[in-house]
């Protein structure tokens, strides 16, 4: 799994709209070869300040990742740059062990209007306690999110990345409305779980959106 977000260069916003278009379309037919070689490819446009661009990458080798990687910064001619990227592997939780779990099926479905996904990291003492008292309070927290009135329609993947990144988990999201998901975040804050969360930054917030509507203005 491969998360990146990509800024363009001041220079984009100077360029004609002709030559926008070209590299745009260039990126897109860039995607569309990269479909055929990754278990799921999904582009979003960035709402905040320190990107444009972010891509959610998965694929069953570390090569296609870095392959995909390269291709699209390249198809964008030096204009573009990746400031932040994630990596981590998705498995099943050992808390909800015996989950049946297929994982091409889960993340080739259709991406969702909304996008959020960050690093997350817990203190030492978490992983002091017993297994079983930790799966009672993970239990806790994924029973409140998956019965809260504003949960419809959000599907959250939990990704594991100890030792090959600076946090433990990149934890992403697809939701059909921001509102309703800030509430059910918001109410998750109670959860007991929260007291052994260390970080959770930096937040990664895209929207599904035409690139041509949105950069050739």
């Amino acid at each position: 799994m491969y998360v990146m977000s990509l800024k363009l260069d001041n220079s984009w916003w100077s360029k004609s709209k002709e030559e926008r278009a070209s590299l745009i379309n260039g990126l897109e037919e860039t995607e569309k070869s990269l479909k055929t070689r990754l278990i799921s490819i999904k582009r979003f446009v960035s709402m905040r300040w320190k990107s444009d661009l972010l891509y959610w990458l998965s694929s069953e080798d570390t090569s296609s990742l870095n392959d995909a990687k390269f291709s699209l910064i390249s198809s964008l001619r030096g204009n573009a740059s990746e400031n932040y990227s994630m990596i981590s592997v998705f498995r099943p939780s050992p808390y909800e062990m015996g989950k049946d779990m297929d994982v091409r099926k889960i993340l080739d479905l259709p991406q969702l209007k909304y996008f959020v996904a960050y690093p997350m990291k817990k203190s030492p003492e978490w992983y002091l306690l017993n297994f079983e008292e930790r799966r009672d309070i993970m239990m806790e927290h994924i029973k409140m999110a998956k019965t809260h009135p504003k949960n419809e329609g959000i599907r959250s993947y939990t990704t594991y990345s100890f030792g090959i990144q600076d946090d433990e988990f990149v934890v992403l999201y697809e939701m059909p409305s921001l509102s309703d998901w800030t509430v059910v975040v918001e109410k998750l804050r109670e959860a007991k779980a929260r007291k052994w969360i260390t970080n959770e930054e930096p937040i990664l917030v895209g929207e599904t959106a035409e690139l041509t509507s949105l950069f050739l203005k």
